[in-house]
């Protein structure tokens, strides 16, 4: 039996993904702001507000420390809360909307994946990290230059963690993952934005209306058995590659 922590587990893929773990007997712990409408033996839910970083990491300090990793045979970890808002021109948002953007999207990541790994250092059992990236951070779009901008950093950490790892004896293995366009709340988001404020907002609508958004099940699937078959430490994965 494996444990999946995973952060935004209320909706979309992060609830999809704790569904399906679940599934495969897995035990979950699912961190979120609202509790997700799911319940099982195997999960714990915990509510915490990932933009308050002070908050998030005492929380999630105490989390870890529950954790007897003996139980285990592996332990991943999967930061897929994010947010793709502001969808604003660099010049327009607010010094708040930027700061929780990046809080959430970058910092929250780098904080609990640090905290994973100091916590587990001398765990002998598969230890992995999950970042749910985005196409976005190697496309740039007219609109999202926040969200541009914190995926790209969370590749870079990525990369840059899995470099460091090279030189441990027990690793951590981290990857990104890219899901793709997905029928989720977010995509509704960026539907309901602005020709002036996302320039690419039409082929947005256009995916929808086609059908063309691929369901978070899929996806969550399709992660999960990436994860059992083994990863190379820090690869950018993207969805299309298994289609």
């Amino acid at each position: 039996m494996e444990l999946y922590i995973i952060t935004g587990a209320s909706k979309g893929l992060g609830e999809a993904i704790a569904l399906q773990a679940l599934e495969k007997g897995h035990e979950v712990h699912a961190l979120s702001r609202t509790k997700a409408d799911i319940s099982h033996e195997k999960l714990t839910q915990h509510q915490i507000n990932l933009i308050n970083l002070a908050e998030t990491e005492q929380q999630f300090e105490t989390l870890l420390s529950s954790i007897n990793p003996d139980r285990y045979s592996g332990i991943t970890l999967i930061n897929n809360a994010g947010m793709v808002t502001p969808i604003k021109r660099a010049g327009e948002a607010s010094l708040d909307e930027l700061q929780r953007h990046y809080q959430l999207n970058l910092t929250a990541p780098v904080l609990l994946s640090q905290l994973f790994t100091k916590r587990f250092a001398l765990y002998s059992g598969k230890k992995t990290v999950v970042n749910i990236t985005s196409g976005a951070a190697k496309n740039p779009y007219k609109g999202w230059s926040a969200y541009c901008s914190s995926k790209a950093g969370l590749d870079m950490f990525t990369r840059t963690f899995g470099f460091e790892q090279e030189d441990e004896e027990l690793p951590v293995n981290m990857i990104s993952f890219s899901p793709g366009v997905m029928d989720t709340e977010m995509q509704a988001v960026i539907r309901s934005s602005s020709k002036k404020d996302f320039h690419d907002i039409e082929r947005f609508q256009k995916l929808n209306e086609t059908g063309s958004l691929r369901s978070p099940s899929f996806i969550a699937g399709t992660l999960l058995s990436l994860l059992e078959t083994g990863t190379e430490n820090g690869r950018i994965y993207d969805i299309k590659e298994f289609l």
